[in-house]
């Protein structure tokens, strides 16, 4: 794994273009409207996700495989390296509000994914315990089944080991969560937040071995 960094504002622009049009073009299954059911258009997606992608480079929490950028992870907390700064921060809710549509549908959104009990993240820091998160993973599409999200997994799961802690994430699909669930994390529960979007918690204890 490569830590992203040395990158043009143009190579960066980029790099949130190709990971808006793999969230934009994922196919979900029928359950799950997941994040097109707040984020409609191409555009907004790439707005909603180059604010991301923006405040993650500049903390120093992006990676990629290798020099062709089969795909890209972002971590957060324990062992992460880096950590979203104020300024960063404040820029990435303007662009997702912008994304979202305004200020009430960013409201609806924000209540939706922090719905049923808050995230897994939010239970674990009222549990007081430190764990390393998956903000982000994502595979260029035509890198896809070739072993790179295994690849990015596993990266996580060493850090984490490192470190003693837990791997989190939580995702907008059934069939992603089942393919996280393959490689190694344990579905904690899923929350129903509104009509066809859910979210699905998961979590790898750092003293298990993944799957191989």
């Amino acid at each position: 794994m490569i830590k992203l960094q040395g990158l043009s504002e143009k190579q960066v622009e980029e790099i949130s273009r190709r990971i808006a049009d793999a969230f934009y073009d994922y196919e979900y299954n029928e359950e799950d409207a997941g994040l097109i059911k707040y984020i409609s258009t191409r555009e907004n997606m790439l707005t909603y996700m180059n604010a991301i992608v923006q405040a993650a480079y500049k903390s120093g929490v992006l990676y990629t495989t290798s020099e062709r950028q089969e795909g890209y992870l972002m971590l957060s907390g324990e062992g992460a390296g880096g950590s979203i700064g104020f300024l960063d921060g404040m820029k990435m809710i303007a662009a997702e509000k912008k994304a979202l549509g305004g200020f009430k549908n960013m409201k609806k959104f924000i209540n939706a994914c922090f719905c049923d009990g808050g995230t897994i993240e939010s239970r674990l820091r009222k549990a007081k315990r430190k764990f390393l998160r998956i903000e982000m993973l994502v595979v260029r599409k035509e890198y896809q089944g070739q072993g790179f999200m295994r690849q990015m997994m596993e990266y996580s799961y060493q850090i984490a080991e490192r470190k003693q802690v837990p791997v989190i994430l939580d995702t907008d699909d059934k069939d992603k969560a089942a393919r996280y669930a393959h490689l190694g994390m344990k579905l904690d529960r899923v929350r129903g937040c509104e009509e066809r979007f859910h979210m699905y918690d998961l979590i790898r204890e750092c003293d298990e071995s993944s799957n191989e």
